[in-house]
Order: C-alpha cells, then sequence, then structure tokens
C-alpha cells in the first residue's frame, strides 16, 4: 500500500528537519572545537631571524616517526613558506616533546640553500606556526584510541611570532643573573639568562652543593624561555653553590658558549663545561615568612 500524500509530506518534513538539525549539531560542534593541546617553544612573542629549533610538548606521546604533513610554517599573507622545514623530526624518548628543526643550510650565511633561497625568516614578518592533529591510524589500546580520537577532533594550534634580527653572539653563562635562595626554604632559584635559551636545553643545566653533588629537583623555563627556574626536592644547604652548564647548550639559533652557529666550522669546535658559582647565605626563615616561601617552591 502507498502512503498518502499526507502521510510522504510528513515524512519528507521529518527527514528535512533530522538534517537541519544534524547540521546544526555539527556546526555546533565545530564552533566550540578546542584547539590542540601542544605547547609550543619558543613561547615568547619574537623569534630571530636566524632560529634554529622548534619544540613541541604535547601531554600525550605522539605517534611516531612523527608526521610533519602536520607542522606548517605560515607568513603573514596565510600562505606557506615553502622549503623552511626539514622533513625530519626529532622525537624525545617518550614522543611527548618533538623538535622540529628550520632548514640549517638556509639559515647558515653563505652556504648552498641560502644563498639559492635564503633565510625562511626575515626580519620585520609575522609568521604563525600551524600544528594539526593527528592523521587517522592503527592504535596500540583503546585509552590510546580515544585520546587520538580527542586529539583529531581539536583544531590547529596556532603560535604567532614577529621576527627580530638574528642571533648571533656566543652563550655567556657568566653574564648571566643569579637571584639566591635562602638556605632552610624551597624558594626557586632564578637566573635570568643573556638570551632565551632551547627549550629542550633547560635539562643541561644542575645545580651542585657545597660538597659538589647535584642537587635533586625539577627545572623549568620561564618569560620567553629565558629566565632558567630550579625548585630544590629538600630545603636549601647554607654555603657555595654552582651552576653547572653542559657543554651542548644551546640557544634556539644554536649559539653555545664556545662558538655562534654562524662561525666557521662551529660544529667541530668541543665545549667544555662550564660553571657559574653562587652563595645560598645562612638564616633560617620563621613564621609564616617560612610558610611563604615554602609555598613558591612547591607552586
Amino acid at each position: 500500500m502507498r502512503p498518502s500524500f499526507a502521510i510522504a509530506r510528513r515524512l519528507v518534513g521529518a527527514a528535512a528537519a533530522a538534517g537541519v538539525v544534524a547540521f546544526a549539531v555539527a556546526s555546533a560542534s565545530a564552533a566550540h572545537a578546542r584547539p590542540l593541546d601542544v605547547e609550543i617553544h619558543p613561547s615568547a612573542a619574537s623569534v630571530p631571524e636566524n632560529l634554529l629549533r622548534i619544540e613541541l610538548r604535547f601531554p600525550q606521546p605522539q605517534r611516531l616517526p612523527f608526521d610533519m604533513r602536520r607542522v606548517q610554517l605560515i607568513d603573514e599573507r596565510g600562505a606557506v613558506i615553502e622549503h623552511a622545514l626539514l622533513d625530519l623530526a626529532l622525537p624525545s624518548a617518550d614522543g611527548r616533546r618533538i623538535t622540529v628543526l628550520l632548514d640549517p643550510g638556509r639559515v647558515k650565511r653563505d652556504v648552498g640553500p641560502n644563498v639559492e633561497a635564503g633565510r625562511a625568516l626575515r626580519v620585520g614578518q609575522v609568521v604563525s606556526l600551524r600544528v594539526a592533529p593527528e592523521l587517522a591510524g592503527p592504535e596500540k589500546s583503546a585509552k590510546s584510541a580515544r585520546s587520538a580520537r580527542s586529539a583529531r577532533s581539536a583544531e590547529p594550534a596556532v603560535k604567532r611570532w614577529r621576527v627580530t634580527a638574528a642571533a648571533q653572539a656566543r652563550l655567556e653563562p657568566d653574564t648571566w643573573r643569579l637571584s639566591p635562595p635562602r638556605a632552610g626554604s624551597r624558594t626557586p632559584l632564578s637566573v635570568r639568562l643573556d638570551a632565551p635559551i632551547s627549550a629542550s636545553a633547560q635539562a643541561l643545566i644542575a645545580v651542585a652543593d657545597p660538597a659538589g653533588r647535584r642537587v635533586a629537583g625539577s627545572a623549568s623555563l620561564s618569560d620567553g624561555d629565558a629566565v632558567w627556574r630550579f625548585v630544590p626536592a629538600r630545603a636549601w644547604s647554607a654555603g657555595a653553590h654552582q651552576l653547572v652548564i653542559h657543554p651542548e647548550l644551546e640557544d634556539a639559533a644554536g649559539n653555545r658558549s664556545c662558538a655562534a652557529f654562524e662561525e666557521r666550522q662551529q660544529s667541530t669546535i668541543r665545549c667544555e663545561e662550564q660553571r657559574v658559582g653562587f652563595t645560598v647565605p645562612s638564616g633560617a626563615l620563621h613564621g609564616s615568612e617560612s610558610q611563604r616561601q615554602a609555598g613558591a617552591g612547591q607552586r
């Protein structure tokens, strides 16, 4: 039996209404999608023209090898800057940190790619790094599948930078400004650097106590990666301490303490470990002041 015209009209109307509702739900979902959860370094508002390293920090391990199609460097007109990034990313052991390199051949002056195409970044530009969610692929577990689906539903993360003059000087730890803590507290040691360092280099600075033993604790970067902060696991002891700088410490433009990236044969120059002394003054804190300092350390 054929449905009456009235019933057919109601069926068509219901289908149309369902389509409108589905479209509205999809649109609302897209409108409320959150950006991809990733920290992008350098974290400052500007980068030097000879930027070499970009670091991506994810809360979850990423599928490896990392798919570089997810990362694009975009100019102020919205166009992709071609051949700016190397196709090979460098992951951390746990897959949560991904180091992306700009083509060193274009960054370093007077070598083939630089002579042919120039640097990818130019002083005065405003550029954006766009990081897209993971592409669909096989998952190892139900948990990773749920995490991947959540990430793929996110909007791309975007970090904008203003391009400034090239950073071409060696790192000079002797010029760093330290704010020593007080003994008996867990107040962070704050070190203001002469220039932002590579985000992956925060673990290449350590603290030695008066006996020369490494002080346990946690390190972080702030103020556009230009301030290194260290919170000890236990209260500071009084006396002479040392800041110990690993030979491989670099800034985001590849400059080290023994050689700037632009120097001839800089890759063959071996840096030495450097140490900067500081004193933790004696004198225990009392009452609310002690509690306040301890709380600051925990933060």
